[in-house]
């Protein structure tokens, strides 16, 4: 018996001597000997611009990045479908602005993106605001720097909220609409500042755009963001010179019926959806939405919603409705004394990353006066599932060192644009530079971090890094790309200028415990914990 067992424990030792130099290698215990090299970083692809230019009176132009990832067929977090109602309206319950006339300017993107900034308001408890279109399409950074698009040539909601988010909206009456391209208004006291807009799906590509290629989303989905939060800004197609039947059809509507168009071309037209209703019936079945339209009240004939016209009724799916749909989800009033730093002068427009789901990115900022660092801001490609934030005091180009400011484990529910109250206001002083950190893991999409590539690139003040680690870092300059990261600043550190979002896909609090048990996120999270008991 003693013999047996001492054979058995010479064999488990000569077994522990061979696998451990297997494990070794494999990673579990790593050392490498030699330094790896890192891993290149891989741009996503860019997307041509659409062959076929809008028709006037239109206008939307899809953004630059290619968004296919974005299915819009995930449901907002706590919402059912069976909390769907088969009839909903935002008009019914006050918060949609009147409508207004682009006139001939290919102008549409702007109207909707007002639109969705006044009824955001509204919602908030602010009442119905004449916000400026003219201002928005006129002082967007794509007109001002003569890019090609902007002004009555045409855009979307990624370059509204890029001038939202760094400057602001302004009123109607100080800069009022002009249907051509003139200059920007500069004089006009700023109104309201994004600081949230979530991106549900993407669009159709660039290119001819003729086939089917546009991202609809699920209609259950749609309907339940357009429920949580608000009407929404989307995209459609309102024929071209390729479809005058299907042009003329839409610019002729007379309100009577519920349009349907089978097709599914690229989208050229932003509208407002701003509810639905399943008993609409139309050529391809039941079930529609309601949608403002940005072509005055003379259009949409006598049958339009009670005494106002202008609006139109459309079935689920057609004409790419639904498509690029977005919302701004926070907004805070302008702050007169504060700023923001950023090198992503045109927003997002590009992504890259390393072939993973995870990739962090960093801005180094010299702040032009003693001021107070209050958010950070940035823009995300996925939905996320774990974003770590960070501000720094120093970085060489290889190491960052004292770090300032921390918040992880957040995650975001869409694609789109973000902002993280710091607990406490940091100080900063004008010259010593500050650092802005954000470590990225999306849901799929592996191309994390978001960058501009249409601004001028500013050299080793942008980076970004596989691992977050020492070394590891590459400068995005000589790509001529700045990674879409902010820090917003105010010169009061006394009070942070309130946000006015009630609804928001905001991350969990991670500062007091006693935050979390208040959450309104959190608390169906306990309730459904304490009913599976």
């Amino acid at each position: 018996m003693i013999r047996r067992w001492l054979v058995l424990w010479v064999a488990v030792l000569l077994m522990v001597i061979v696998q451990f130099p297997i494990a070794a290698s494999s990673g579990a215990l790593h050392a490498p000997s030699r330094q790896e090299t890192p891993p290149v970083p891989i741009f996503a692809p860019e997307i041509a611009p659409p062959f076929v230019p809008p028709p006037s009176g239109t206008g939307f132009i899809p953004p630059p990045m290619d968004l296919s990832h974005l299915k819009g067929d995930r449901m907002p977090d706590g919402v059912s479908i069976q909390s769907l109602l088969p009839r909903f309206d935002w008009r019914e319950l006050g918060i949609v602005s009147p409508v207004k006339n682009q006139g001939n300017c290919g102008s549409c993107y702007a109207f909707s993106a007002i639109a969705a900034m006044e009824s955001k308001v509204a919602i908030d408890g602010g009442g119905i605001t004449d916000f400026s279109e003219n201002n928005a399409k006129e002082c967007n950074w794509e007109e001002q720097v003569d890019w090609g698009t902007g002004s009555c040539s045409g855009g979307n909601s990624g370059m509204m909220t890029n001038l939202f988010s760094i400057l602001g909206t302004v009123l109607e009456s100080c800069d009022p609409y002009v249907a051509d391209d003139v200059d920007c208004g500069t004089d006009c006291p700023y109104q309201r500042t994004v600081l949230g807009w979530g991106l549900v799906s993407g669009g159709a590509g660039g290119g001819l755009g003729l086939l089917g290629a546009s991202a609809v989303p699920d209609t259950a989905v749609l309907k339940a963001y357009l429920q949580t939060y608000g009407p929404l800004m989307v995209s459609m197609y309102a024929g071209d010179s390729l479809n005058r039947q299907w042009e003329n059809e839409l610019k002729g509507y007379e309100g009577a019926k519920t349009l349907y168009y089978p097709g599914t071309q690229q989208p050229n037209h932003a509208v407002l959806l701003v509810g639905w209703d399943d008993s609409l019936q139309h050529a391809g079945g039941t079930g529609g939405w309601m949608v403002k339209n940005s072509w005055g009240t003379n259009w949409g004939g006598t049958c339009g919603y009670g005494s106002e016209r202008g609006y139109f009724k459309i079935g689920y799916g057609s004409a790419s409705i639904g498509s690029n749909a977005s919302f701004f989800y926070a907004l805070q009033n302008y702050d007169p004394s504060g700023n923001i730093m950023y090198y992503d002068d045109a927003g997002w427009n590009l992504a890259v990353g390393y072939d993973s789901t995870t990739a962090w990115g960093l801005c180094k900022f010299s702040p032009p006066k003693n001021t107070w660092v209050t958010r950070i801001e940035f823009w995300t490609t996925d939905v996320t599932t774990d974003v770590d934030v960070y501000v720094y005091d120093g970085f060489n180009g290889s190491t960052l060192s004292d770090m300032l400011f921390e918040r992880p484990n957040l995650s975001f529910n869409q694609a789109g644009y973000h902002s993280v109250l710091l607990d406490t206001p940091l100080r900063v002083t004008q010259g010593d530079d500050v650092i802005a950190v954000v470590k990225f893991t999306n849901s799929s999409y592996t191309c994390p971090i978001a960058v501009d590539r249409r601004g001028p690139a500013e050299s080793q003040r942008t980076y970004m890094s596989h691992s977050g680690t020492s070394g590891d870092w590459s400068d995005l300059g000589p790509d001529n790309c700045d990674v879409a990261i902010r820090l917003r600043t105010s010169d009061s550190a006394n009070a942070t200028p309130t946000p006015t979002a009630t609804r928001s896909p905001t991350p969990w609090p991670t500062a007091w415990p006693t935050q979390w048990m208040t959450h309104s996120l959190f608390l169906p999270v306990i309730t459904r914990a304490f009913l599976a008991d």
